[in-house]
């Protein structure tokens, strides 16, 4: 990535502020990233008690994984749905 199209944003996960190099046209979703996660470790930090940071923001990386491998099983499925559905309607204009 070129250095003129980057900035360091600061952004607040586990309590602590971090800084991380982004692109300037990406520095919304990578906000937006951050809050997600910092919410979801929060959440499993009071609904199951661990003491451990670092246990519940493996178990946050988990489940944002099973959500990741989710939507691209989902998004597989239906693009051979619209190619089966663009197979048939090439057939039947050439019918």
């Amino acid at each position: 990535m070129p250095a003129d199209n980057s900035r360091g944003i600061c952004v607040e996960i586990m309590g602590k502020q971090h800084q991380f190099a982004c692109p300037a046209d990406q520095e919304e979703g990578l906000k937006q990233a951050a809050t997600n996660l910092d919410v979801m470790f929060r959440d499993i930090k009071q609904q199951s008690g661990m003491a451990s940071n670092e246990r519940a923001l493996l178990v946050a990386a988990l489940n944002l994984s099973h959500q990741l491998l989710t939507a691209n099983n989902k998004i597989d499925v239906c693009q051979q749905r619209l190619g089966a559905l663009a197979a048939s309607l090439k057939a039947a204009a050439n019918a």
